[in-house]
């Protein structure tokens, strides 16, 4: 058999199967109401009277969205309460045990997720960066379901099951996390909603009975917010993010007489996902003037020897030394601190104009009490410097120490594409997100433990994918005498 048979067989059941998941999905769209009519879809409602199934509390259910990609779902069974909500810029969470709490990390992206899931009602899979495979045959409460897993961005998936007979959903399944099973579908304003539902989460079983059913009511922004901060009240962000500039001087003074161990992973993959190269490295990190200079020590767990050690230490040196040379510059002429100064806040006044901040609240965060805030695009703003349309496009949260005036973490991505020297140099794809994580070191300083960064763009003509993590560990203090003293993490 030829090398072009081979790759003909098995190439085709592979478009069979695609082609056939996307024909379950457009035998849905018709059945909810329509193609168009689903695209469409800009707010939905779906709330009513709940029982949870081993105890008899009664309640309410709510779920309510709103394009592109925000929902707010809540659960009150007796007097227990549970919220689950993304705003566009970060996500939240309530339950008995620990009140409201920004979501981080993994919880963040996977709210995201399902947020762009709910809203686009599958009907526009480019747009909300969705694919779906068929996983095949399946019974859903004695039925058979085609079984169709839905691919939302790196290890987020959803199992969604569509009725053989009706082609709406029947089952949808967060694995590990919740299963939601429908029926009774009604008509509402010309498309199907579902007025059972039966849903499975934390280990409770919830019966669901809808009344209110809604598609492109007016839903207000604010019903996807952190609830009203109470208690002390809280600062001008603005002022506050100026003060944590700042300080930014009095924390290099610290910084500098700290050391520390950094671990990187890099993964780089093709357009089609596909993992081309990945790179473990390991350095000794020192900070001057509140740089970071970073001497290689390891590549893939073997230590630098030889010419290679010798060339990194020389390109270590001499990087120190110029970042050192540098600092005394400006130390010895005030005009030259007051630039770099005045350059410094003109950059963070660069993004204050740019951003918009909201829900600001107090949390605790590894144990410190912390300032939160969402930040998002700025509407009301016409940049005009290119590092400001950049900025515009970014939406996230930051937590911020008021105290020690200082940030504790900060996420954030893009919520549009962002073009480089016009789209000419570089650019980044909508999604592309990162994470800077501090912790405080020894009782007085905050210093970065980790960034992870996911990137999908073009550079000149080459399109390109990656991911990087960076872990920083076994802070050391040198002491007057020069002796290293390990920190407490």
């Amino acid at each position: 058999m030829s090398r072009r048979s081979v790759f003909l067989l098995t190439a085709i059941p592979a478009l069979c199967l695609a082609q056939t998941a996307q024909r379950v999905i457009d035998d849905y769209l018709r059945a909810l109401g329509g193609a168009k009519a689903a695209a469409k879809i800009q707010s939905a409602v779906l709330a009513g009277s709940l029982s949870e199934e081993a105890t008899g509390k009664t309640g309410s259910f709510s779920l309510m969205t709103k394009a592109p990609n925000r929902f707010y779902a809540e659960i009150i069974a007796g007097s227990d309460r549970f919220v689950e909500a993304y705003n566009g810029m970060s996500a939240w969470g309530q339950d008995p045990s620990e009140g409201a709490r920004t979501r981080t990390g993994a919880a963040t992206n996977e709210a995201e997720a399902t947020g762009r899931y709910w809203n686009n009602h599958l009907a526009d899979l480019k747009k909300a960066k969705i694919s779906v495979q068929l996983a095949g045959m399946e019974k859903v409460r004695g039925r058979d379901a085609s079984h169709v897993r839905v691919l939302l961005g790196p290890g987020l998936t959803r199992d969604v099951f569509f009725d053989a007979q009706t082609h709406l959903v029947s089952r949808e399944r967060l694995p590990g996390i919740e299963q939601l099973d429908y029926d009774d579908y009604r008509p509402v304003n010309g498309l199907q909603a579902p007025f059972r539902i039966e849903l499975q989460r934390g280990g409770r079983t919830y019966r669901i009975s809808v009344t209110r059913a809604e598609f492109n009511s007016a839903v207000d922004d604010s019903v996807f917010n952190f609830p009203s901060a109470t208690g002390a009240p809280l600062p001008d962000i603005k002022t506050l993010i100026l003060d944590v500039t700042r300080n930014q001087r009095a924390i290099e003074e610290m910084q500098k007489e700290y050391t520390c161990h950094l671990t990187t992973e890099e993964e780089k993959v093709d357009p089609k996902g596909q993992l081309t190269s990945k790179t473990m490295k390991e350095f000794e990190v020192f900070y001057v003037g509140g740089d970071e200079v970073r001497r290689l020590i390891a590549k893939d767990s073997k230590p630098l020897a030889g010419d290679e050690k010798k060339k990194e230490d020389e390109r270590f040196n001499r990087e120190f030394e110029k970042l050192q040379k540098q600092v005394a510059e400006r130390a010895a002429d005030p005009k030259k601190q007051k630039k770099q100064n005045e350059k410094e806040e003109a950059q963070v006044s660069d993004f204050l104009r740019a951003v918009r901040f909201s829900n600001a609240r107090r949390e605790r965060f590894r144990g410190q009490d912390v300032i939160a805030v969402d930040f998002g695009p700025n509407p009301d703003y016409k940049p005009k410097k290119s590092i400001e349309n950049i900025i515009q496009k970014l939406a996230g949260v930051v937590w911020i120490d008021e105290q020690a005036r200082d940030v504790a973490r900060l996420e954030a991505h893009f919520s549009n594409s962002a073009k480089i020297g016009g789209g000419l140099l570089a650019s980044l794809d909508k999604g592309s997100n990162f994470v800077f994580e501090q912790s405080k070191i020894n009782n007085e300083v905050w210093l970065p433990s980790y960034a992870e960064v996911h990137a999908s763009g073009r550079l000149l003509v080459v399109k390109l994918k990656a991911n990087e993590i960076d872990r920083y560990t076994e802070y050391k203090k040198f002491s007057a005498e020069s002796k290293m003293v390990t920190a407490k993490d």
